[in-house]
């Protein structure tokens, strides 16, 4: 299929062409491990994770890496106040180091509760150290750093013609993307560390010698290193929510190119926000914090998140309620039990390629042109309604549907044939019987109290014209 991609650098819809026939080099900001992902976050991977779905049935090899923060970046998001891994450890009462390792493996988690692919790579930052030192050596002999005496080593953004070119042109008046308050001593306001000097009277949890002193790199340092050392020079996408477009990813390519020429990344992509009703940005800097953990809690499957994820388009904001998953999750489970009773008929016919290819060309090309999820979606209701597909190739269908969007449509539609098989326990058995004999005696409002504790004990009770029958929630 052409494949068509929205690049911030132009700021124009593009056909995709990679750098090396056949293979596709990725990378995605990853997150800072000093807490839960919240769910604005995981927006973003999970339509990554789309992108690498999508290019994967074009026929690509993707090697994709997503980096893990766990080193020293700040609070705010005018990068500067308190280092998050060292917030995170105190109010954790934890080292950095295991605060990295507990919320890596809440993200992974997470990743997999929503049939996220795992990455080819999924570097550390404090696994690339020398890599880091190495860069801000070769930008040091080229001219682009300075030293201010007892803070750390700076990158002078005057000394870069494009600057800020991702976003647009110049930067300058801008708050800097650096570690730090806004340093007086600062050349230009957008200059950001490189490195910075472990303070004198303090012992950092995570510090490194290195030719200017001990210390540790600036954030933005990391990225560049990392995806240099492992997807080359150039490579063809680099992906990352709209927040680190302005600062974080023009520093990124101040850095990068002047070492390997220019254009370091082929493509840019950015997720908008998740926001509010009000449309405010759900982060957790400004106090609104929900994880998946919440999602999990209130009894809604993983999948249904996604689906409401994928109903709108990466480059748009997605508002988020619980009223708005609820309707989403309604959704889902429709299809899924449309699926269900596909799955369960015993005359599935046999695949009608002719009528598959049409489909699959279809869903895919849609996909591909600039990530119209919601669209897709569009069609996989419409397959399902049209009577004229056989079963075995809706089903077949779907199988493919799942490898594109990673919604698991049949492994939930075949656990939902297994939980319709079991047979429910005696005391919710009992349930069901005095609910029936409360609706014959028109005693409403104990019918639907009996409801409510069928309903508390996990099970689903359904009316049908044969009678009521017990299914297992999913």
């Amino acid at each position: 299929m052409t494949i068509r991609l929205f690049n911030t650098m132009s700021r124009k819809i593009e056909e995709f062409t990679p750098l090396a026939e056949g293979k596709v080099g990725f990378y995605s900001c990853g997150p800072t491990v000093y807490h839960y992902a919240h769910i604005g976050n995981l927006r973003y991977f999970i339509q990554n994770d789309v992108l690498k779905r999508m290019l994967t049935e074009n026929g690509y090899k993707v090697t994709h890496v997503i980096n893990i923060t766990d080193v020293g970046h700040l609070t705010s998001d005018a990068d500067s106040g308190e280092d998050k891994m060292e917030k995170g450890a105190a109010r954790d009462n934890k080292s950095v180091w295991e605060i990295a390792k507990f919320y890596k493996d809440e993200f992974l988690r997470d990743f997999d509760d929503l049939n996220l692919i795992r990455p080819t790579y999924m570097p550390h930052a404090t696994e690339y150290i020398q890599e880091q030192i190495d860069l801000i050596k070769q930008l040091e002999e080229l001219g682009y750093t300075y030293e201010i005496e007892g803070d750390g080593i700076y990158y002078d953004t005057s000394k870069f013609v494009g600057y800020g070119k991702l976003t647009g042109g110049s930067l300058s008046g801008n708050r800097a993307g650096a570690r730090v308050e806004f340093n007086s001593l600062k050349r230009n306001p957008t200059d950001f560390a490189l490195w910075k000097f472990s303070p004198k009277d303090e012992k950092r949890q995570m510090e490194w010698d290195s030719p200017w002193g001990v210390g540790f790199p600036g954030w933005h340092t990391e990225c560049c290193a990392m995806s240099m050392k492992l997807l080359g020079n150039h490579f063809d996408i680099h992906a990352g929510g709209e927040d680190l477009s302005r600062i974080h990813h023009n520093n990124e390519i101040a850095q990068s190119e002047p070492i390997v020429g220019a254009p370091w990344v082929k493509y840019w992509m950015h997720t908008s926000f998740l926001v509010d009703k009000s449309g405010e940005k759900m982060s957790k800097s400004n106090g609104e914090f929900l994880g998946m953990e919440a999602i999990r809690s209130r009894g809604f499957d993983p999948m249904a998140y996604k689906y409401l994820v994928l109903l709108s388009h990466f480059q748009a904001q997605l508002a988020f309620s619980w009223e708005g998953l609820e309707s989403a999750s309604n959704g889902y489970k429709n299809i899924v039990k449309k699926l269900a009773t596909l799955l369960s008929e015993t005359d599935k016919g046999t695949v009608d390629k002719a009528v598959y290819d049409i489909w699959h060309d279809k869903m895919l090309s849609t996909l591909s042109d600039n990530m119209k999820t919601a669209e897709t979606l569009v069609i996989v209701q419409d397959l399902l309604k049209n009577s004229d597909i056989n079963p075995a190739t809706k089903i077949a269908l779907f199988e493919f549907v799942d490898r594109l969007l990673g919604l698991q449509f049949i492994d939930r539609a075949n656990k939902l044939n297994s939980l319709e098989s079991e047979v429910a326990p005696a005391e919710v058995q009992a349930l069901a019987d005095a609910r029936t004999n409360a609706k014959s005696e028109k005693n409403w409002a104990l019918a639907d109290e009996l409801r409510a504790q069928i309903d508390a004990a996990g099970w689903n009770i359904i009316d049908t014209p044969n009678g009521s029958k017990l299914v297992k929630k999913i």
